[in-house]
């Protein structure tokens, strides 16, 4: 049974490595739905383009206070886009091996020993955990959850300077794999979670392997994988330190952007 995969992008141009991922999954038969707040001026053929604020209409474009990342409002929609729509969401690194023809409606995986990721995600509609995930909103104020003891003293104090802690100023990744990992022991769906071998193949630890030449080969991937995770902007700070922002010709991520692999 082929899944309906959609993403986000915010912003007016696609990468490569986004280009790239899209046609990916394209090329495994899937239709692709992109959401976009503002047109697009390179996307690939055949995409389905819809307005993101059909998920998630906030007016402003959500922000981490500190990266100025739209990270957060990846999260904030991802969550909405799955409990709204019937799509499997996908990061926009996402390289697809084989199609998506999953059974069940619990679709994520491991990303490392004890953490489950996001880059991937499916729940059924009365998922508890993408319940509680959905809760948060960009009005969601008070104290971070999950802190460390240290971080807790900080946040105690700015919850009561801001008389309750606006979203935009938790720590960055509050609502991301460790919050999802967390909520889905507590409501014990993380039995569904697949092997870290369907989705996350090479670590993040390991991204030189996707930019050095002569590294990642499709071959490399093991069986039963369904994609691999190409750490988007950890692989592109990666290339940018060492190989000046230009893909070396005969890596893994550059035959990709390129289709040849």
């Amino acid at each position: 049974m082929m899944k309906s995969v959609a993403s986000l992008w915010i912003g007016s141009r696609l990468g490569p490595i986004e280009r790239a991922s899209i046609r990916s999954f394209q090329r495994q038969g899937h239709e692709f739905t992109l959401y976009t707040y503002e047109p697009l001026e390179n996307c690939p053929a055949g995409v389905v383009l819809r307005d993101a604020r059909e998920v998630l209409d906030l007016g402003r474009i959500v922000t981490h206070h500190r990266t100025r990342s739209p990270a957060l409002h990846s999260d904030l929609f991802r969550y909405a886009m799955v409990a709204k729509t019937d799509f499997v969401w996908v990061d926009l690194d996402i390289v697809a091996l084989r199609p998506f023809d999953f059974t069940s409606d619990y679709i994520f995986g491991y990303e490392s020993f004890d953490s489950v990721g996001c880059a991937v995600l499916k729940l059924p509609k009365e998922s508890l955990a993408l319940k509680a995930l959905s809760a948060f909103s960009s009005d969601t104020r008070g104290l971070p959850p999950r802190l460390t003891e240290f971080q807790r003293v900080r946040y105690f104090f700015k919850n009561i300077l801001y008389r309750g802690l606006p979203i935009e100023r938790w720590p960055w990744g509050s609502i991301g794999p460790s919050l999802f990992t967390a909520e889905l022991h507590r409501s014990n769906e993380i039995q569904r979670a697949l092997p870290l071998h369907c989705f996350y193949p090479v670590p993040m630890s390991e991204i030189p392997q996707f930019s050095d030449p002569d590294g990642y080969r499709r071959s490399d991937a093991p069986e039963g994988a369904y994609a691999v995770h190409l750490w988007g902007s950890h692989l592109s700070r990666h290339v940018a330190e060492r190989y000046a922002g230009v893909f070396p010709a005969d890596s893994f991520v550059n035959r990709v952007c390129n289709d040849d692999w």
